[in-house]
């Protein structure tokens, strides 16, 4: 089985900044994800995804997705987010 990469990255960077459990993963806020240091909307993008395994109780299955599935789970939020542009 093939792992998620970005899945991994993600995690690793909330259990640096000190959300180290599930608890603590599930209970945050779009606030405190934003206040995390040079977050991209690529890795909020993780951080939503990690959040709802936690919850689900899915964080094996969600570490071993493979990174084509996400891939293409991020080329349908950039549609969705061009789409917003517009311009008055």
């Amino acid at each position: 089985m093939a792992k998620n990469t970005k899945g991994f990255r993600a995690l690793t960077r909330l259990i640096e900044a000190g959300y180290n459990t599930e608890k603590a993963i599930a209970g945050m806020t779009m606030t405190e994800m934003l206040a995390l240091p040079g977050v991209s909307v690529s890795e909020l993008v993780q951080f939503d995804e990690l959040q709802k395994s936690v919850k689900a109780g899915k964080v094996v299955t969600y570490l071993g997705t493979t990174e084509q599935k996400e891939k293409k789970k991020e080329e349908g939020a950039k549609a969705h987010d061009s789409t917003n542009d517009t311009v008055y």
